[in-house]
């Protein structure tokens, strides 16, 4: 029976300019001869953040998903019987009571919802609504897409909507010190930040001090959007990584601002925020349709998954479509290097195993030294020659990394000098599959979620999925996809 290999060398990467240089060929010569002989490559849009990268492979453009979602299934007419929704919409009914909307702008089509929820609660031209941006981006060159995807939400908000506060998501730590308290209530309740109505040029300076967005220190568009009394809070398109920080750097402060005991700030989320505080929401979760347990469900087909155990729990995660079930389909065996090392035991997991989908998750370990790394290298590579010589007129193969890695480090132990790596931005891909011919196929770049549908197509006939692999010839690169 055909099987699918992925093998993931997590962290390899197209060195950028000014990047210390490793010699892969050096380090991997089972890597080299592969790419030599029998692979095909090419390259891949990628980041450094290790959750966002796993997420786009196991789920795809989660952002794209969440707004069909929140179109088709909790806007429109589908809020006419939502307690939450009506419960926000009540509220709102006082003429004095201001909307603040929280929005992670990771797509520009968010707008769209955005106005259409606002347009729903009739607040007419003249009320006050306040869209807040939460930045969770993690790498300093995803600032030029960004700069983009605000100056288009700017462009088509609703007249009465404007845009107020721009923060990373992670400016506040799990453990809230005063400093982070005077720091949010700066922020949230005073306004008595920096103003920057051109956040280009704000982004412009950030990326110049290397500041990533998820870190960026809160600053607002507008001098007027601070929290008052009687006004209402919504999340919008949150992700499910915890909120806690933000929620109470907001409620443990309301009396002390306000000066009274009567305070009135209720917090609401359009989806089931991840956090400790009860936060009433117009849907509990989202269904996310391309997740990989999803596909094994449709194809029949069972998957294993040997990673380190500390990321186990994470990958079940998101592989199961954010949700943490024990899946007969997805079963996950605990990475050792000293039993991968061994061929024999290699060709039993592959061969003589119940699965048809099998991923090997390494990542590269750069906490000590170049030459640490080196040698890491190398052991990975030893595995992945047994692993080629069993798939070979076989199986299919797919060598490849869901992000880079940009690290400063020393060259050795006993060498102090300081180097920095650089895999920021493009991962190769190498692939071998006895049924696709270099002669005849290729591969086509695309998105990291691609990877893992291009691995499922190869023991799966669908047209569900797109893949990475195309026919060559001119006809069939214009209008054919394999």
């Amino acid at each position: 029976m055909k099987k699918s290999i992925l093998f993931l060398i997590n962290g390899l990467g197209v060195e950028k300019a000014g990047s210390y240089s490793i010699s892969i060929d050096q380090c991997m010569p089972q890597l080299c001869r592969i790419k030599e002989t029998s692979f095909f490559t090419t390259a891949i849009i990628n980041s450094l953040e290790y959750r966002s990268a796993y997420e786009a492979f196991f789920l795809g453009d989660t952002y794209r998903r969440e707004l069909d979602y929140i179109r088709d299934n909790i806007l429109g007419d589908n809020l006419t019987n939502n307690p939450t929704y009506n419960s926000l919409k009540n509220y709102l009914s006082n003429p004095t009571s201001r909307l603040h909307v929280f929005v992670e702008p990771s797509n520009d089509r968010v707008v769209e919802e955005v106005n259409s929820l606002v347009k729903s609660l009739g607040l007419g031209d003249k009320r006050e609504v306040y869209l807040h941006l939460l930045l969770t981006q993690q790498t300093t060159s995803e600032y030029q897409k960004l700069v983009k995807t605000i100056n288009y939400i700017k462009y088509h908000l609703a007249s009465c909507i404007t845009v107020g506060f721009i923060m990373g998501k992670e400016i506040l730590p799990t453990t809230l010190t005063k400093d982070d308290y005077d720091m949010a209530k700066r922020l949230f309740y005073y306004c008595s930040v920096e103003r920057w109505s051109d956040t280009e040029q704000k982004f412009r300076d950030l990326s110049n001090s290397n500041v990533r967005p998820c870190e960026a220190p809160g600053f607002t568009a507008t001098n007027s959007c601070s929290f008052k009394n009687g006004d209402a809070i919504l999340f919008f398109n949150t992700k499910r990584t915890s909120y806690d920080s933000i929620i109470k750097s907001i409620v443990d402060q309301e009396q002390e601002v306000f000066k009274t005991e009567s305070v009135s700030l209720p917090i609401f989320s359009l989806i089931h925020l991840d956090t400790q505080y009860d936060i009433p929401c117009f849907a509990e979760s989202i269904y996310y349709e391309n997740n990989m347990a999803h596909m094994l469900e449709k194809a029949n087909k069972k998957a294993l998954i040997v990673s380190e155990e500390r990321n186990i729990r994470l990958v079940n995660f998101l592989a199961n479509g954010l949700n943490y079930v024990n899946n007969p389909r997805i079963q996950f065996m605990k990475l050792d290097e000293g039993y991968l090392s061994n061929a024999e035991n290699i060709r039993t997991l592959i061969d003589q195993s119940e699965f048809d989908f099998i991923i090997f998750d390494f990542h590269m370990d750069v906490s000590k030294t170049i030459n640490d790394l080196k040698a890491q290298l190398s052991r990975i590579d030893v595995i992945l020659g047994y692993i080629s010589e069993v798939c070979v007129n076989k199986h299919s193969l797919l060598i490849t990394s869901l992000y880079g890695i940009k690290k400063t480090l020393p060259l050795a132990q006993y060498n102090g000098e300081m180097v920095t790596i650089d895999y920021e931005m493009q991962i190769p891909i190498f692939f071998f599959d006895y049924t696709y011919p270099r002669s005849k196929y290729g591969l086509r770049p695309g998105e990291t979620n691609d990877i893992l549908h291009t691995a499922l197509r190869c023991i799966w006939d669908t047209k569900d999925v797109d893949t990475l692999i195309y026919m060559k010839g001119i006809l069939n690169n214009l209008f054919g996809k394999k």
